[in-house]
C-alpha cells in the first residue's frame, strides 16, 4: 500500500477547527494538519502559516473551503513540487465579482464603525441552505465561531482577501490533481459559474452536492468526506 501524504486543511473566513470536525470523524488520515488562519491578519500571515506546515521534500494534499480555498490555491502556486492534489470546497477561483466586492466594502465599513454582529441571523443565513437554518450541527456550529472569533477576524480576513485576483490560470498549470466540490444552492460560490470553468480546467474534477448551501462541509459532511477520501486515497 502506498504511503499517505500529510493532508493540509483550509479553514474559510471567520472559521476555526469546528468547519472540519464533522469531516475529520469521518476521514481516516494518517497526517493531518489544520492551518489555523483564523490567526492571521493578513494575507502574507495566512500565506506564512500554510507554508510552516509544509516540510522541504515532502508532497502534501491541500484541502480548501471558502476563503481557504483561495489561500490553498495560492500554495499550490507557490509550492507546485510539494503538491500532491488540491481539493477546493465552495470556492470560486475566477475571483470576486464587482457585486460581491461592493458588498465586502460595506461590510468592512460597518465592521470598522462597529456597527455589525458578525453572528446576526440575516448575515448567517446568506451561507446555509434554508432547510438547514433551524440544524445545530449546521447554523449552530456557525454562530458559535462567529461568537468566539468576532468583528476583528471578519475584518481581517475581509481585508486580506479583497481584492481577490484569479486562481484559475494558476490551478490550470499545477501538475496534480485538482478537484472542485460545489453546493447547488451555494449563494457565495455559485455552483453553476464554477461548472463554467470546466473548459478553462480540462483536467479538474467537478462536483456539485444538492440540497446544500455555502457551508455544504457541516450541510453534506458524507458526501464531501466521499469525494475527499478518493482524492487523498484513503
Amino acid at each position: 500500500m502506498s504511503v499517505q501524504h500529510p493532508v493540509l486543511f483550509f479553514p474559510g473566513t471567520l472559521c476555526d477547527e469546528r468547519i472540519y470536525l464533522p469531516l475529520w470523524r469521518k476521514l481516516n488520515i494518517a497526517q493531518r494538519r489544520y492551518v489555523p488562519l483564523q490567526w492571521a491578519a493578513s494575507l502574507e500571515e495566512m500565506l506564512a502559516l500554510s507554508e510552516d506546515r509544509i516540510l522541504e521534500d515532502e508532497k502534501v494534499h491541500l484541502v480548501g473551503y471558502s476563503m481557504g480555498g483561495f489561500i490553498a490555491a495560492l500554495v499550490a502556486q507557490r509550492n507546485p513540487a510539494n503538491i500532491a492534489s488540491v481539493t477546493l470546497i465552495g470556492y470560486n477561483p475566477e475571483g470576486l465579482s464587482k457585486e460581491e466586492i461592493a458588498k465586502r466594502k460595506q461590510l468592512t465599513a460597518m465592521l470598522q464603525q462597529g456597527n455589525f454582529k458578525p453572528d446576526n441571523d440575516a448575515y448567517l443565513s446568506r451561507f446555509v441552505h434554508p432547510s438547514r437554518l433551524e440544524d445545530d450541527n449546521v447554523i449552530g456550529v456557525i454562530k458559535s465561531m462567529a461568537q468566539d472569533l468576532g468583528k476583528t477576524t471578519l475584518l481581517n480576513h475581509t481585508l486580506a482577501t479583497t481584492p481577490r485576483k484569479s486562481t484559475v490560470k494558476a490551478l490550470a498549470e499545477i501538475n496534480a490533481p485538482v478537484t472542485f466540490i460545489t453546493a447547488e444552492q451555494d449563494a457565495i460560490a455559485p455552483a453553476q459559474a464554477i461548472q463554467h470553468l470546466k473548459r478553462s480546467l480540462p483536467k479538474a474534477a467537478f462536483h456539485v452536492i444538492s440540497e446544500a448551501g455555502h457551508t455544504l462541509v457541516l450541510e453534506q459532511t458524507e458526501a464531501v468526506a466521499s469525494i475527499i477520501a478518493k482524492q487523498i486515497g484513503v
